[in-house]
This record gives structure tokens, C-alpha cells and sequence, in this order.
């Protein structure tokens, strides 16, 4: 099996899977311009709501992800109702935000734990569906990654292209006292990207369940991870986005590759601080916007 190969094939897996967590984090911060530090436990929630619905009601697993999604995405409305809106208006409110994010990331590993207990659980695979390209074999969940990944991430785009409320995120985006003016609502882009985020989230998480077990602390790790993402993509740029997350994938592939899991991070980090201080913008320069 060619070197080469193997570390494509975890780069585009391990990209796809950090393109969903940042994606949403790049969302929120674009249009809130607060880093949401919740992000991570709403993968793992979404991941424990995935394994209860296809082992507490039997739902086929496609379902059982459709299905926590919906739940998710409710979850994502009182999100916002109870941690954004009450803090946003206010002075610093980007900290207070964050801060109440950071609140619920522990509230929800709590409720995990007492809901489902410390025994670690599991996703089965996506599929059977087995590729083999260039002596590297792709098959089950590293397949369905490296597909949906960025086809979700692509229907975002246009969303936010072609789309009224797509228009109405990017000028709050651009400067949210004009859009004001305008006569556009704050709170309805609010709850449309982070009922996205929270999405994009549910399905991260089911996929690293499939790969994984599912734990209350399993989420801690991607939104590392997606936090050096967006440094290195530049955070705000969807475009930069998706170029830092498969830009850490093949670094971490590289890198476990050649000298090992334990090193991996290490490297990885490193490469993130001599990024952010030769570009702090980020791989792709960010647009400027006003607040």
C-alpha cells in the first residue's frame, strides 16, 4: 500500500471531519463575531442523540443522524434564546457570550453523564461501501466523509449566495448597523447559523462516533482542532476555512505518518503558532468587515 496514498486518503478524511466543525465555528463568528466555545459539546450531544435513536427506537442509522439533526437544531434555537441573544446587545457582549458558551459546554457534559452514564458507546459504520484508489483502501465512514464533508459545506455556499437569507447573513456580516437600518433582524440570522452550526456539528459528531467512542469529552479535541483550523484559514472565510481544515488534515496525516501519533499534535500546533505569527490572517486573507 503506497505511503502516499494512506496519508491522501486520512488527510481528506480528517479534513472533511474538521471542514464540519469549523465551518460552523467560521459561521458564528462571521456574523456574531463571538468564538462559541459550546461547539464541541453540541458534537458530542448530537452524537449520543444519534446512538439513542438508532439503538433506543431502532432507527436505520441515515435516519437515526436525520433524526438527531431535528433535535439538534431545536436545541441550537434555545441556544441562541438563552446563551446569544440576552448577551449580544449588551456591553462586551462577545465576552459574555463566550463565557456562557464555555458555562455550557460543561453543563452539557454534565447532562451527558447523567442521561447516559460514564460507559463509553459506539456508531456503527456507514455502509459497506468499499473504494480502493492508488493501493489505499477507503471504505464505510472515511468514505461517507471525505463525500459529505464538503458537499454539505458546498450547499452552504450557495445557500449563502443564491439565497434571501443567505443575503441577510452576509450583509450582517458586512456591517450589522447598516443591515439595521435596512430593516433586517439580527435575531433571525442569529438562530439560521447556529441552527446550521449545530448541524454541521450533529453530523461531525456522528461520524466521529462511528469512528470513535462516544464519550462527554469527546468533543474537546475537534474544536482544538477547528480553533487551528481557523487560524490557519483565517476566521470569517469559508474559503479559508475549508483550506486550513484540509490543510491541518494533511499535516496531521503527514505527521503521523512519519513520526507517529504522540508527535502529531505537537507538530500541528507548532505549525499553528509560526502560522500566526508570519500570517495572523490566516492562509487566506480574511475579509475586513466593520462590526
Amino acid at each position: 500500500m503506497s505511503g502516499t496514498s494512506v496519508i491522501l486518503m486520512s488527510a481528506l478524511t480528517l479534513g472533511g471531519l474538521y471542514l464540519l466543525m469549523a465551518a460552523g465555528l467560521t459561521l458564528i463568528w462571521s456574523t456574531l463575531r463571538v468564538f462559541n466555545f459550546g461547539h464541541g459539546a453540541l458534537l458530542m450531544f448530537g452524537s449520543y442523540l444519534t446512538w439513542t435513536l438508532l439503538h433506543g427506537l431502532g432507527l436505520p442509522l441515515v435516519a437515526a443522524v436525520i433524526g438527531a439533526i431535528a433535535a439538534m437544531a431545536l436545541i441550537g434555537v434555545i441556544y441562541e434564546f438563552v446563551l446569544v441573544s440576552p448577551f449580544i446587545r449588551q456591553p462586551n457582549g462577545d465576552m459574555l457570550v463566550m463565557v456562557a458558551t464555555l458555562a455550557a459546554t460543561m453543563l452539557l457534559q454534565s447532562g451527558a453523564l447523567l442521561i447516559w452514564g460514564p460507559e463509553i458507546k459506539r456508531l456503527p459504520p456507514f455502509g459497506t461501501a468499499r473504494v480502493e484508489a492508488a493501493g489505499a483502501v477507503v471504505e464505510g465512514t472515511q468514505l461517507v466523509t471525505i463525500v459529505v464533508a464538503p458537499m454539505l459545506v458546498a450547499a452552504l455556499a450557495l445557500v449563502l449566495k443564491r439565497t434571501s437569507i443567505g443575503l441577510t447573513v452576509r450583509a450582517l456580516e458586512q456591517n450589522r448597523d447598516h443591515a439595521r437600518l435596512l430593516g433586517i433582524a439580527p435575531r433571525r440570522v442569529y438562530v439560521f447559523v447556529v441552527v446550521v452550526a449545530v448541524g454541521f456539528a450533529t453530523v461531525g459528531g456522528a461520524l466521529l462516533g462511528s469512528t470513535q467512542f462516544i464519550s462527554p469529552e469527546m468533543g474537546s479535541d475537534p474544536l482544538l482542532r477547528a480553533f487551528v483550523v481557523l487560524a490557519f484559514g483565517g476566521a470569517g472565510s469559508l474559503t479559508g476555512t475549508i483550506a486550513g481544515a484540509y490543510a491541518i488534515g494533511l499535516l496531521e496525516a503527514f505527521t503521523t505518518y512519519q513520526f507517529g501519533l504522540s508527535w502529531s499534535p505537537v507538530l500541528v500546533f507548532l505549525a499553528m503558532i509560526v502560522i500566526m505569527l508570519v500570517r495572523p490572517e490566516g492562509l487566506l486573507r480574511s475579509r475586513v468587515r466593520s462590526a
